[in-house]
Formats: structure tokens, sequence, C-alpha cells
């Protein structure tokens, strides 16, 4: 078998006997993303514990090849590499973890996102009914019209049960050290403008 490569990876087969470089025979039920010559034959990177990886594409290599650094890994860690100033590792199983929830929560988020869409509006709506509760709250505690002691008795419960003082509570103490913190120095720019 014949092929044409880019450093050890095959790019395509070619079936005249003058083109490319002769690679031998291929393994059965493998893919071709996977396979690659290393000179004297065709190997299958899942089989391999070491591996030239290009800096920037994260390829892996069963030959050295420019911009690579040799690392011992398997071939299924090849989703957990990163690469750092001192060069490649993997990540912890931490680093997998909070990854992983990040991921989870930002799931929840999109699909939070696309219910208030489909109940309030887009972001401009959802805006507006924040200044209109805001607004409300505002002429209540000022003029504390019977109207709007009605409204908002009838959606205390409802208002309770969205943002349980057990679930929010520490996000809004840190929420508030935070936003003090950014606005203090926001403050500081200004006068120093």
């Amino acid at each position: 078998m014949r092929a044409l490569l880019n450093n050890d990876v095959i790019v395509s087969l070619v079936m005249n006997e003058t083109d490319g470089t002769e690679i031998g025979e291929l393994p059965k039920g493998v893919g071709m993303e996977r396979l690659r010559f290393n000179g004297s034959g065709v190997v299958d990177l899942a089989n391999l514990t070491a591996f030239w990886i290009e800096e920037g594409s994260f390829a892996l290599h069963s030959v050295r090849v420019s911009n690579s650094h040799y690392f011992e890994m398997s071939y299924v860690d090849r989703k957990r590499l990163v690469f750092e100033d001192s060069g490649f590792r993997l990540k912890t199983l931490e680093e997998i973890t909070i990854e992983e929830q990040a991921a989870k929560i930002q799931k929840l988020k999109n699909i939070l996102k696309i219910k208030l869409r489909n109940s309030i509006g887009d972001i401009q709506d959802q805006n507006m009914n924040t200044l209109a509760f805001v607004c409300a709250l505002i002429v209540y505690a000022r003029l504390q019209p019977a109207a709007l002691g009605t409204f908002f008795d009838e959606i205390i419960p409802d208002i309770i049960e969205i943002f349980p003082l057990s679930t929010w509570e520490q996000t809004l103490k840190s929420g508030a050290k935070d936003l003090k913190t950014a606005m203090q120095e926001y403050y500081a720019g200004l006068e120093n403008l």
C-alpha cells in the first residue's frame, strides 16, 4: 500500500506504484485519523504509550516533527492535554470535575435563558420588566398606594420561592463585596482622569 504523507500522517492512499511512499498494510477496522507511518510501518495511535505532540494543534505523531514535544500518555488521555509554559501536561481529575460542573451550569443557564426569552421576551424586555419592578418599589416605598400593596402581597410568595434565601444568601453577600470592590476601583479611576 502506498500513501501521500504529511510527516507521519497518512493524507491519502494512492493506487499507482510511483506516487507516495510504501507504508505496508493497514490494520483493519481502524480509522485513518488514528494511523501514522513511523518510517518502518503503520502504527495505531491507540497502541502507543508516548507521542510527539505539536504545539498549537495538539496533533499526535509517532515520530518527531517540528514544533513538537515528546510526552508519555495513553491515546485516551489526549482530551486531557493542556499546554503551559513548561510544556504539555494532563489536566487533573479536579480540573476535569470543575470543567464538567461549569459545563453543566452553563447548560442550565442556557435552558433558563431560553425559557425567560420565551415567557418574558428578549433581554430588552427582561430589563424593562426589572425596571418596572424597581419603579413600582420606589412608588410603593414613597406613596404606599393600596393597589401596589395588594400587588406585592400577591407576588411575595412567588418571589420567596424564586429566590430562597438559603440558595442566594452567600451569593448575594459575595456579590455585594465584589461589587463594592469593583465600584471603588471604578470611582478611583474616575477621580484620576
